[in-house]
Order: C-alpha cells, then structure tokens, then sequence
C-alpha cells in the first residue's frame, strides 16, 4: 500500500543506449566514480524528498534489477517495445496508478543526475501547477529541443533539427549545408535534415497552440528541453493518451504534451541555471567527464594525512601538479597450498596480505600514459594507448612488433602497467583513456609476494574505473592473468584471483577452469603466518622467467605423451589426470613416461603435434632436457593437496597442514631428485596416497632450503615452503602465534646475520582486505 506521504519519480531506463558503444550492460548501470549511474540518481532524488521510485525497464532489464537490488522503495515498470518515452513515461504512470498512488511524480532520464535542491525545487512549484517543466539555458544544451516560450508562457516543443529545418525555407538549395552549419547542427542530424529539405520544401512556420510561429522565433528561444519534469499523475496520463502516435516512427513523443498543457494554462517552467545541477551523458567519453567531475583533487586526499598514502600523493603532486585523482590498490598475496599449478587447472589456497601497493592516478584526455615511482631505483616512463586490431590476444603477443618491444625493453618494471592496460584495450571498442599514474607502497619487490601482478591489478582497477567499464570480477581476474603474459611469462591467474578476493583475516581456496571461489577460513587466534625474505631476488621479467615457462611447459608435455599412450583414458587436461584411480593405475602411467627429453626427442615422439610444440617452446629459451616425471607428479600431488587444504584447516588438522607445506616444499628443492622407475613401482604397489608424495619441481635455491630446514627445525613451525614462483624470494611458515616472536629471532641470529643483513625480513603477516579503487 502507498503511503499518502510519499513523493514518487518515474525514471526511464528501458532504452538500448547505443551511442554508448558498449553492450556489456544498460546505459544506467555504468559506473560513475565507482558508484552506478541510477543509484547515484535515486541518492539525489531521495535527498530531493522522493521516497518511492518507479524503474522503466526494458533493455537488459535483468542489468538493472541487478544493479538496484536492496534498494528501497523501487518497483519496476516493463515496457515492452520501445514506442518512445511518452510510452515509456505511460507504463511508469501506470505502473503507479495500480500501486494506489495518486500526487506529484518527478519524470527523469536514466543518464541525468539531477541534484537534489532542483528536485525540491520542482516539488515547491507543483503547489502553483500541475505541470511543472525542466528547462535549460540553450548554451548549457545547444543540441536540445528547442522550448517555445512568449511573453514568459511556454507553448510548446520543437525538436532542433525540425527547426533547423524551417530554417530553410528562405534559403537556396545551394546554400543549405551552409545555412545548418552556422546553426551548429552535428553532422548526422544535419546530413538527414539535408536529405528531407531536398526531397521537400521546407514550410517556414509552425503552430503552436493556435499561434504561428517562425523559423527564427524558435531559433532565438532561450530554453532548451531539459528532460526532466514534475507532473500531475492523473494530468500527465490523460495528456499523453491525448498525444497519439501518428508519426513517422509510431512513437508517443512525451515533448508533444506541452502543447495540450499549454492549451490548459496548467504549465509552469523550471529553469535549471547551473549545468552542475544536471549531469547527463550520452557517450562513454561523456561517461568519463562525469566521473571526473566526482573526484577529489590530490590535495584534498593529502589533507586526509593518511600515512601509507601520504608519500604518494607527495609524489604524484611534485611530478604531475594538483588534479583530480583516484587511489588504486593492489595487495601483495602468498599461497599456502596450491603451488605452480594454478594454469593448469589446480586449486590454490591464498591469503591477501597486508602489504599494499598503492597508486595515484589522474585521467587524460589524451592517450599518453605518464608513470613515476615513489622509488627512485624504478625510472620515470611514458608511453602511448593505441588501437589493437588482432583478432586474439596470443598472435598479439606473438607480432614481430610486440617481440621487438619487449626484447628491447626487458626488466622495464612499467612493463606490467602496460600489460594491463594493452589487455583491457584488446577487449575495448573505446580507446582507453591516457593516465598520470604515481606508484608507492610496501609489498618487497622480486620476493615472491607478488608484486609484479599488484601491479596489473592496481593498473586494472584504474582502467575500469576511470574507463567506466562493465567487468565482472571473474573477467577482471582473467584479464588480469591474460595481461601479465605480455612481459613474457605464461602463469595463470591465481595471484590476480587472491588479490581481487582476499578478505580481512581469511584464508581462500580458488579453483580453476572455470574458475570459482570456494570455501574459506579463518586462520585460528593461536596459529600466525610468517613471511620471511630471503634477501635473494627472483626477477622473472630479467631472465629468470624461460625457467619459469619451461617448468610450465613440462606439464604440457608430459601430457602430451600420456594422451598419446593412453587415449582410451580420455585425458583433456592435468586434473583429468589427476583424477586417474586407484592412484596405482596413476603411478603405472606415469612410468611410461621418460625421467627427462630433450626438444629433439619430443619432437620425435610426437609428430603429429609440432605445431603445438612450437608454440610451447616460443616461450622460453631452450633449458635443455625437461624434467617431465619429476614436474608431472609434483604438480598431481600438489593438486591432492590443494584439494584437501581447506577441509583439513578447518577441522583442525594444523600439523597435517604444515606436513603437507613441508611436502611441497621437499618438491621445489634444489637437485631434481630422479623419479626412478623403482620408486614408481613401489607407489604403485602401496597404492600411496597422491597428497604425500613431493615429485621435482625444483624451482627454489640452496638459500630458501636452508631457511625452510632452519625453521622445520624450530620449535613452534608446523611446515616451511616457498613462496611464489621461485628462484628467490620468500618462505611461509605456519607457526603456533606464541611462539612467532621466538621463530622470528631464530631466524634474526641463525639466517639473516650470517649472511650480514639487518633484521628485519622476517614478520607476521595477516590476511587482508583485496583490490579495490577510491574515489
């Protein structure tokens, strides 16, 4: 039931919104500064006094639900078929009539923020009329319909364009284009009303309300149609019923009403003065104008004396002056169970941690991109945002020109914000917006806490705010990943997954292909993470990253041999595989596997596929033989593990977990230890649980083996391993929280001193909040 009290609006959102060019969601669910267009839009009203809101939904209407929910006071309105906004206006009317409500009700448009004290000005004016209209100044709207006024009483409404139009009726054929071009008529209205003027005589008058009037007496009209309105609700229904839809296109035109209220005397105008008081937009660069206008300079943000953002915003002011800014940030992650299999499939158990990469960042109206470090160690860099015009992402990367850039720019660190944003522009029909981008924050760089991908993510939050982009997380996530293969690495996307999920003080199990979030936990108040850095750098975009690409590609391969040697086994992927029982059958297959072979050797024994080993062996210079038994079961038993993790955390199994942890590790161990065929067998013959076999990975280095065996050593550790890709970086340990500050000391006197760094390194660290951008 309606409450006799409440003010209702009607708001038109049913149109397709085709100028926006960009079909990923309606026109009113775009983003404007971080918050969608409508709600902003029923925010201003409520302020305003409007309490009950009704929604005329038609294209993608789910978009719209969707984008309100949980907001009060909102019914919708189906309209169908697009018959105009006199009709669109029509299923909203009725649409209140049959919810009992019968008084005022604001009209808007679904692209207009109308500020609040305009919407109480509309209210106060309904005491003196039943019909109040919006107008504007023609500057502030030069394309508007043009609002016929005299002697201060409007008569009605006449499109530009079909004043443009009358405005030929004195002027010969060959000074047409001449005579709408001083008018200022755009190029597409004026080339159609070019069309009909040579087809038909223009007429030079037009009647309005039983008065003629000319061509040049609605030209020099001082409003323009604002689109916005407050009607009588029973007025407004009649007077569009009365309009009719005998025209061209069969639509009601909700503009021909105020000819019949001006006939009625029941019309009153409302000027809106300020163009800050209505905000509309049309087109995405239009879009970002808006956005732009919500954002706050970075001095006003300086005032906030924030600590951890402070020495950014300096930067960003020193560097690029005092502009409209918005703050990204990205949090450094670690896995605790799910290691260097992500890309192929495998769970990962993660935590954000509370260590951030912040940027600054100022839109532009160009396409130029400006970058500097709050580091001095990392140089200042600019480059330009160009079109992509290959059909898929990976033969972009695989282009002659691309190649060239990256060889010439290897280990450049604004390598990653370029991957991000080339990646987004592949997906875009808009080019990107140019960027000032100032770039601070405490994650350690090449420690494997991720802060190579921290800085896609942030650069991604910055792209799709600033951009107004419709991304959904799991898009986001897998840009991300597909972006950061651009410095050369072909990983997947759990590090960009944990930076976009993590929560404050929990622990995430993320799967893969497709990609879902699974279960979480808490990390209980007796149990603390503890990250400790090695000191030794782990620079994938400096060469490291072939190692990196060869690991990954020895899965490929070895699946490659299984899926020729077992065809009856249907195998499509490594999880597949994994799920091979009893885990004999598994351990049997995998001896037909050679211990390592060399590219020549694979080439030779799989023929048929030399296009795929091609593109395998692209992404990495030639490491000689690949590890393929020792690679294949670690990954497998990885897999177990990463499946098992979050159960066995949450039902308390916390030394299982840190076996497991240790388990991992003994994988990743310098040696390759040889997955002979004795050891195959006598797996096979105990049927051995998959989750407690290590395989050889191999990717750490003596310094990180020694840290893990000083710490499993240690009283209070449950289980060491490494972190991240590998070669260098840090370790994780999970320990009992009373005796973290003992294990860090350990760690001070027996790891760091000898080897003369100053402690430090080593800290609790704690799951946090994820990616975000503030406006």
């Amino acid at each position: 039931m309606i409450m006799k009290n409440n003010i209702a609006a009607v708001i038109l959102a049913a149109g397709k919104g085709s100028r926006m060019n960009d079909n990923s969601t309606n026109k009113v669910c775009f983003n404007c500064a971080g918050i969608p267009v409508i709600r902003r839009i029923l925010d201003e009203m409520r302020t305003g006094g409007v309490s009950l809101f009704v929604i005329v939904v038609g294209h993608m209407a789910q978009d719209v639900m969707d984008c309100l929910d949980g907001e009060p006071g909102v019914i919708y309105a189906y309209q169908k078929e697009q018959k105009g906004t006199g009709h669109a206006v029509l299923c909203g009317m009725n649409a209140l009539k049959s919810a009992g409500y019968n008084g005022p009700v604001i009209v808007s448009m679904g692209d207009k923020i109308v500020a609040s004290h305009v919407v109480k000005g509309l209210l106060d004016k309904t005491s003196k009329a039943k019909v109040v209209w919006g107008v504007q100044p023609i500057n502030d709207n030069p394309n508007g319909g043009r609002v016929v006024v005299e002697n201060g009483q409007p008569y009605g409404v006449v499109e530009f364009a079909d004043a443009a139009l009358m405005s030929l009726a004195d002027v010969p054929p060959t000074d047409y284009e001449k005579k709408l071009s001083s008018l200022g008529l755009n190029a597409k209205k004026a080339a159609k009303v070019l069309k009909i003027a040579q087809v038909h005589k223009p007429e030079s008058n037009r009647k309005l309300v039983d008065k003629m009037f000319s061509a040049n007496d609605i030209l020099k009209t001082p409003y323009a149609n604002a689109g916005l309105y407050c009607f009588d609700l029973d007025a407004a229904v009649d007077a569009i019923n009365a309009c009719g839809s005998d025209n061209a296109q069969g639509e009601i035109y909700l503009t021909d009403t105020l000819e019949i209220f001006a006939r009625q005397k029941c019309v009153t105008l409302y000027e809106v003065a300020n163009p800050d008081d209505m905000l509309t937009y049309s087109t995405k660069p239009e879009l970002i104008q808006l956005t732009i206008r919500f954002m706050r300079d970075a001095s006003t943000w300086l005032a906030e004396k924030n600590p951890k953002l402070t020495p950014v915003l300096k930067h960003f002011i020193v560097k690029f002056g005092d502009k409209k800014v918005i703050v990204a940030g990205s949090p450094g992650r670690i896995n605790l169970m799910g290691r260097h299999i992500d890309h192929h499939g495998g769970g990962i158990n993660v935590m954000a941690i509370d260590r951030r990469l912040t940027m600054v960042v100022s839109p532009r109206m160009d396409n130029l991109v400006r970058v500097t470090n709050v580091n001095p160690q990392y140089p200042d860099d600019e480059f330009t945002i160009t079109e992509i015009k290959h059909e898929k992402w990976l033969d972009y990367l695989d282009s002659e020109p691309v190649m060239q850039e990256l060889a010439a720019s290897r280990g450049k660190w604004t390598n990653y914000i370029k991957a991000a944003i080339c990646r987004f522009q592949f997906e875009s029909s808009n080019l990107l917006c140019g960027m000032d981008i100032a770039v601070g924050g405490d994650i350690p760089a090449a420690a494997g806490l991720s802060s190579s991908s921290a800085l896609v993510v942030a650069t991604a939050e910055a792209i799709v705010a600033l951009n107004s982009l419709h991304v959904s997380d799991d898009e986001f996530i897998e840009l991300c990943g597909e972006g950061e293969w651009f410095v050369g690495s072909r990983g997947g996307f759990g590090d960009h997954a944990a930076m976009k999920y993590g929560r404050p003080g929990r622990l995430i199990h993320l799967g893969f292909h497709p990609f879902e979030v699974g279960e979480s936990a808490s990390l209980p108040d007796d149990y603390a993470v503890i990250i400790a850095d090695s000191t030794v750098k782990a620079r994938k975009s400096e060469g490291s990253k072939d190692r990196f690409n060869a690991q990954v590609a020895a899965y490929d391969l070895s699946l490659m041999l299984l899926k020729q040697t077992y065809p009856d086994e249907h195998l499509t992927d490594m999880r597949s595989l994994a799920a091979v029982r009893p885990y004999s059958k598994l351990y049997k297959m995998l001896l037909s596997l050679p211990l390592a072979a060399s590219r020549k050797q694979l080439e030779e024994a799989l023929p048929d596929d030399l296009h795929d080993l091609a593109r395998l062996f692209a992404s990495h210079i030639d490491q000689g033989a690949y590890n393929l038994r020792g690679v294949i079961l670690y990954g497998l038993s990885e897999m177990a593990r990463s499946e098992r993790f979050m159960e066995t955390l949450k039902n308390g199994g916390y030394d299982i977990v840190g076996k497991m942890m240790q388990i991992s590790h003994n994988g990743d161990r310098i040696g390759d230890p040889t997955i002979s065929d004795d050891l195959l067998k006598r797996l096979s013959a105990d049927d051995a649980d998959l989750a407690f076999q290590c395989g050889a990975y191999a990717c750490s280095i003596p310094r990180i083996d020694e840290m893990c065996d000083l710490l499993d050593a240690t009283p209070g550790v449950l289980g060491s391993e490494l972190v991240g890709a590998g070669l260098g970086g840090c370790i994780v340990a999970l320990v009992k929280k009373d005796q973290a500050e003992n294990i860090i000391n350990v760690l001070n006197e027996k790891y760091y001193a000898k080897y003369g760094v100053e402690p430090g390194h080593a800290n609790v660290y704690q799951p946090s909040q994820g990616s975000s951008v503030e406006f």
